[in-house]
């Protein structure tokens, strides 16, 4: 993906198969264990699993400041593509995505990218927030390099 102001994304190599790494990235107990501000989520409704439609929220955390963010699933590709727009339905929404490539019966390579176009709006947040574009790919890498730990032998 082209970087750019509203762009940003990270990729490792994972020694798993793409079945199971889809199978923790879609897995809302354990999603937050990989990322550097996410600490809980949550399905909204009646859902209970990961399909296109179903809302869920994540409860955040960066440094002193806490906030929930209502999520919806816009790609639920078993094995091969998760992502989620936050908030729903909002014209700058930021869609966070998960690609997975198969390498291997037991490898693959995922790519975490998040288009966030309020980044280019200086007069709204999180736009007015200094480094935060670098900051969310940061967050990118440290999620992917938990990601590859997880499955680490």
């Amino acid at each position: 993906m082209e970087q750019s102001a509203t762009h940003g994304s990270a990729t490792v190599d994972v020694n798993a198969s793409a079945t199971d790494v889809y199978a923790l990235l879609t897995n809302l107990e354990r999603l937050p264990t990989l990322s550097p501000e996410n600490e809980r989520c949550e399905f909204l409704g009646d859902a209970t699993t990961i399909a296109v439609g179903v809302r869920f929220r994540g409860h955040n955390r960066a440094q002193d400041y806490t906030w929930h963010a209502d999520c919806e699933v816009t790609v639920a590709e078993a094995d091969q593509a998760f992502a989620y727009e936050v908030p729903p339905s909002f014209e700058h929404a930021t869609t966070w995505r998960y690609d997975i490539e198969s390498t291997g019966p037991a490898s693959c390579r995922v790519t975490e990218s998040f288009h966030a176009p309020m980044l280019a709006l200086p007069d709204v947040y999180p736009g007015k927030i200094e480094g935060r574009r670098d900051n969310l790919e940061r967050g990118c890498q440290i999620t992917m390099e938990n990601l590859q730990s997880a499955f680490a032998d």
